[in-house]
């Protein structure tokens, strides 16, 4: 029966090698107001530590099993502490990343950066021994929340909702999906950046 069930997964996988999903892998542990709590255990009313909006409900959690390999954040890599322990992502996940050093090339504090464009530095890797099973958490509104001990942003994937199998669900995102979908833009404050920013990142950091 295992055998049966890992051949369906495989089959089932998805290529997210150039899709916008912000996804964690099995195991992650999110901060929520009842402490730090493995993301396939989260339940829809959760509160999770949200930058923007502090505590945050849950709406929804889906599932992805994918063919694209994790990308791997060893603890300490992005700062002290952070992350707290080693860390896997999709690797279109976007890290938040804040520093006076990135107004002069962004005109922003806050930048949001895809983890996969952060490959090479500081020990990140792409792990293709790690978990294939992903999953991606809604709140109202489009979150950074805590992932590991390190703010990873949480958005609407649009038409890409359908590559998920739906884990938790409120009432409120069952009834009227499409309230999820609602406020998907950034932040005028903080800027999304694309692959040859995120360089320009690396280039200001290597400076700082």
């Amino acid at each position: 029966m295992a055998q049966v069930q890992q051949a369906e997964t495989l089959q089932s996988a998805q290529d997210i090698t150039d899709l916008e999903l912000s996804c964690v892998v099995r195991g992650s542990k999110i901060a929520t107001r009842r402490g730090e709590v493995p993301v396939e255990e989260l339940q829809a009313g959760d509160e999770v530590v949200s930058r923007d909006k502090g505590l945050a409900p849950v709406r929804w959690v889906g599932r992805v099993f994918t063919s694209n390999s994790a990308v791997k954040v060893p603890a300490g890599a992005m700062g002290r502490l952070v992350p707290a322990r080693d860390c896997w992502l999709a690797p279109s996940a976007r890290l938040w990343m804040q520093g006076a050093e990135f107004e002069g090339a962004f005109a922003s504090r806050e930048v949001l950066v895809p983890v996969k464009d952060l490959v090479g530095w500081r020990g990140i890797t792409e792990d293709p021994t790690a978990s294939s099973e992903f999953f991606l958490v809604l709140c109202d509104t489009p979150s950074v929340m805590i992932v590991d001990g390190m703010q990873v942003e949480m958005r609407h994937p649009g038409v890409l909702m359908s590559l998920f199998d739906q884990v938790q669900a409120d009432e409120m995102a069952n009834l009227f999906p499409e309230l999820l979908a609602m406020e998907t833009k950034s932040d005028k404050w903080r800027r999304r950046l694309d692959k040859h920013e995120s360089a320009q990142v690396l280039n200001v950091k290597r400076r700082a």
